[in-house]
């Protein structure tokens, strides 16, 4: 019966084949080729169903084998209240014992059931964890775009979809008794979504935000020290970027914007040192005021703006406070910080060379420079010794020239 089943179904797989898609007069055709598939594939499953309750009808006229002799039955289990008694402590010490849970343990424990989900679902503790993991490279900036993205998601989603003309295999699908028509031809099937919905969390919660970095969902803006893996013409620096975390290997890769004509560039294998948030909410393409200039001393660390063009984005370069050559460098007698002129040393650079020294005026500093030596911008005082620890950490082993 089956080379005759198979037999007769293949004119209907040729219609399959053979007819345009596009072509409505076909249209019809390709239809009833589907229908043929169909009943065909029902009639073989009733047949090998046929026959396993054959074989099950012989295999039951056999005689029974002996019983074995029967293990002891295990010890009564514990009753739930017995062996979980953790929803009836009282609130604060649960609340201490889930602060205590790591990420993917306090996940695990928001699937026990209904009463628990929600209590490990709170944004007091994934705001924790937030902090802890991703507080050094997330900024202000990097919430404003997530929730800009949720935005947008709920706009998305609230536009409505348009109406799908119905073809006849959908109107089979709906009247023939045979579930997998609907899943496995028909287009537009929300089920699965609708699942995917009812396990994950809420869009706007803490934890779905951590679970977007975590999985690398989310691209976020940070900055990183020695773009394009410590190119010799970027250290030193600091440029603004788009991150992403892969969890397999513990990096990031970052998504570096256009220079000029130059296109977009991506780099793998950012180490978490290499990665900060942008210390000032000034744009890569604007012009950071400066704040600090009064306050400037010879040994003082900052970072100063630069960019090659003007058709380039900025960014952050380490360097010294000098003193002025007319200046005795005997820190009692020292008067730069009196002076309207402030000599800005880049250290990493050998004596003579074009970028070892710059100055900027202290009372009307505005972007200076020109196409041969860049354009200097915005500057920002570094105040704490760990920014200067970090711009210490990535020092080049050899002077550049």
């Amino acid at each position: 019966m089956l080379p005759l089943l198979l037999i007769s179904t293949l004119p209907a797989f040729t219609l399959l084949l053979v007819a345009p898609a596009s072509y409505k007069p076909w249209k019809l055709a390709r239809e009833l080729g589907l229908v043929a598939l169909l009943i065909a594939r029902e009639l073989l499953s009733h047949s090998a169903s046929a026959a396993a309750g054959r074989k099950d009808r012989g295999a039951r006229r056999m005689p029974p084998p002996p019983k074995a002799r029967q293990a002891p039955p295990p010890p009564p289990a514990l009753a739930m209240d017995d062996a979980l008694p953790l929803l009836d402590l009282p609130e604060l010490a649960l609340d201490r014992v889930l602060e205590e849970l790591a990420p993917a343990s306090l996940a695990a424990m928001a699937c026990v059931c209904a009463g628990l989900r929600d209590r490990c679902s709170m944004d007091s503790l994934w705001a924790r964890h937030v902090r802890g993991k991703w507080g050094r490279v997330l900024g202000a900036a990097a919430r404003e775009e997530w929730e800009a993205e949720l935005a947008a998601r709920a706009a998305a989603a609230a536009r409505p979809r348009p109406n799908r003309r119905r073809s006849w295999a959908d109107s089979l699908a709906c009247a023939w008794p045979f579930s997998w028509i609907g899943c496995r031809w028909v287009k537009g099937d929300t089920a699965a979504p609708a699942v995917h919905s009812a396990l994950a969390p809420p869009a706007d919660t803490v934890v779905a935000w951590y679970r977007a970095l975590e999985c690398g969902e989310f691209w976020f803006p940070a900055q990183v020290y020695n773009r394009e893996d410590g190119h010799v013409g970027f250290l030193l620096s600091c440029y603004d970027a788009h991150l992403r975390y892969d969890r397999r290997t513990d990096t990031f890769t970052a998504r570096y914007p256009p220079h000029g004509r130059k296109p977009a560039k991506e780099e793998d294998g950012v180490q978490w040192c290499r990665v900060r948030s942008a210390p000032v909410s000034t744009p890569a393409q604007d012009l950071h005021i400066s704040g600090c200039l009064d306050g400037l001393h010879p040994g003082d660390h900052f970072e100063i703006q630069w960019r090659k063009n003007k058709d380039f984005p900025y960014g952050w370069w380490y360097g010294v406070v000098g003193h002025l050559e007319s200046c005795n460098p005997n820190e009692h007698l020292c008067r730069c910080h009196e002076d309207d002129t402030i000599m800005l040393e880049f250290k990493h650079y050998a004596a003579g060379s074009r970028w070892r020294q710059t100055t900027v005026s202290r009372k009307d500093h505005r972007e200076k420079g020109d196409e041969a030596d860049g354009f200097y911008g915005g500057i920002r005082k570094l105040q704490t010794k760990d920014e200067i620890s970090t711009w210490r950490r990535f020092w080049p082993v050899d002077v550049l020239s």
